[in-house]
């Protein structure tokens, strides 16, 4: 199956809570277009770092799981450094769709972004 983020929240962007090996949560604020699969930071020799999208083997969207909510709420607050660039207000009360993974992770589409 393939995993497509604008399929699936009707958006181009959103943040994504990536489940870390400790089982903490980190923040990464992206823009995954009309990317197939899920972004996965790396850090190039020369270039700071970016983003490459993965195709992850057997993931899905668990719709059963899927709600709505502020943000705020939704967001990782494990104090791990967050992956946002360009400083957006993770920490307001706008409202968002949520779509948990099979693999931990954690899709929040905020509705006002695009």
């Amino acid at each position: 199956m393939t995993i497509n983020l604008h399929d699936i929240t009707g958006q181009e962007s959103g943040i994504i809570l990536v489940e870390m090996d400790d089982g903490r949560h980190m923040n990464v604020v992206s823009n995954w277009g009309a990317n197939d699969g899920l972004p996965y930071l790396f850090e190039p020799i020369l270039e700071p770092f970016s983003f490459v999208f993965l195709q992850p083997e057997d993931v899905r969207v668990e719709t059963e799981r899927i709600h709505s909510g502020t943000l705020n709420d939704e967001i990782a607050h494990d104090g791990l450094e967050d992956w946002n660039p360009l400083n957006d207000d993770l920490d307001s009360d706008e409202p968002c769709d949520v779509y948990p993974l099979s693999n931990g992770w954690i899709v929040v589409a905020p509705k006002e972004w695009n």
